[in-house]
């Protein structure tokens, strides 16, 4: 080993390049695991805002339905209104138009 300087320096430097080489990787994948925690954090999160979202979708829906549903029972309350509206001032122009015959009657009948 002494009578080659060259060779004994040659693995010196292999050595050093592979230490160095074995840091770099180190340091990349230490980052990469940093990056993949925070997006698997990102991606549990989104999830439970999703699962949040479709929760909020459907009790919308379900109150949807409901006001829906009370519309028409409302709408059915109105025309049965409008019905009896039609009804009583029907039967208010009865009792008018007899008032008016009976009052005919008196001024024909002085």
């Amino acid at each position: 080993m002494k009578d080659n300087p060259l060779i004994i320096s040659l693995l010196i430097g292999l050595i050093v390049v592979l230490v160095v080489a074995g840091v770099s990787l180190l340091v990349k994948m230490n980052t990469l695991s940093g990056m993949y925690k925070k997006e698997v954090a990102k991606k549990i999160s989104l999830e439970k805002e999703a699962e949040d979202l479709k929760e909020d979708n459907s009790k919308l829906q379900k109150n949807i339905s409901k006001l829906e549903a009370d519309i028409k029972e409302k709408d059915s309350q109105i025309e049965t209104l409008k019905k009896e509206t039609e009804k009583s001032d029907k039967s208010k122009l009865k009792p008018d138009s007899s008032l008016k015959e009976e009052s005919m009657k008196e001024k024909s009948g002085e």
